[in-house]
């Protein structure tokens, strides 16, 4: 994996396109052009993975997290 070129592609994707991963863990190519798959846990991502044909070992993995909510001591407020 070439960092340089994962982190270029993986910042070419939009909040919009993300949003629908949100909670989400996110599995992207090794070049980081594509989503590859996502699985609200690790354990369940890694077969989804190997199903898409690429190898775990060789993906970026990235838990999407839209946080609206702000924490006030122990009060949330959405």
């Amino acid at each position: 994996m070439d960092i340089r070129t994962f982190r270029e592609n993986r910042a070419k994707f939009t909040w919009d396109e993300l949003a629908a991963y949100d909670g989400r863990w996110v599995a992207f190519s090794p070049d980081g052009s594509r989503i590859v798959a996502s699985a609200v846990d690790l354990l369940e991502l890694e077969p989804l993975i190997r199903a898409a044909g690429e190898d775990p070992d060789r993906v970026g993995y990235e838990r999407i997290e839209f946080d609206d909510k702000i924490s006030l001591g122990a009060a949330e407020y959405f």
